[in-house]
């Protein structure tokens, strides 16, 4: 039996802020081709467009109470894309400026004789901090940043999915901050 009448308009947003299923699988079916297109042309990254249109859906699921059934669900959906596309830019800058100060340090552990115990001492604890991370999330930054291997190379090379390669690494970062805090502000 087709319902598909009665999931038009506000009917929709109101059966999908009321946790129905079915509405929300008549809205995924209808506007994810048109949000994968809207975030290909944001991201121009079909690996990336995918995990943000991925994310938009989970986010109005989890978000379905918090909508106001007088507006387009339409238009909600594509300011949530945006905003994950936004978010993931954000991360990706902050989590780029960090790594590009642990990589200075680390290159220069790797291939400087430190002039003092000090340095030593820092060199030491970058490269504890990198070994004290899980198999996979030390795998995926070493090649990420010793190896300049771009996230699509990295997950084809460990057989996994770039958005998994994403989590590995951005759990790394996590890590070496937690780690490396105090380290940092000594450094600069």
């Amino acid at each position: 039996m087709d319902n598909s009448a009665n999931y038009r308009g506000k009917n929709l947003s109101k059966a999908l802020k009321k946790g129905d299923l079915q509405a929300y699988n008549v809205l995924f079916n209808t506007y994810y081709a048109r949000l994968f297109n809207y975030a290909l042309k944001l991201a121009n990254d079909e690996s990336l467009a995918k995990d943000i249109v991925q994310d938009t859906f989970v986010k109005l699921w989890t978000k379905r109470k918090q909508i106001n059934t007088d507006l387009s669900i339409a238009n909600y959906l594509f300011k949530i894309c945006k905003n994950e596309f936004l978010t993931y830019i954000r991360k990706e800058n902050r989590d780029r400026t960090f790594l590009d100060e642990l990589k200075i340090e680390t290159a220069h552990a790797l291939f400087v004789e430190p002039d003092d115990k000090e340095e030593v001492s820092r060199i030491e604890e970058v490269k504890e901090a990198i070994e004290k991370l899980t198999p996979k999330c030390k795998q995926a930054f070493k090649l990420s940043k010793y190896d300049g291997l771009t996230y699509k190379a990295i997950a084809e090379k460990m057989g996994i999915s770039v958005k998994t390669v994403e989590i590995h690494i951005s759990r790394a970062y996590t890590e070496l901050r937690k780690s490396l805090k105090t380290l940092l502000l000594l450094w600069f």
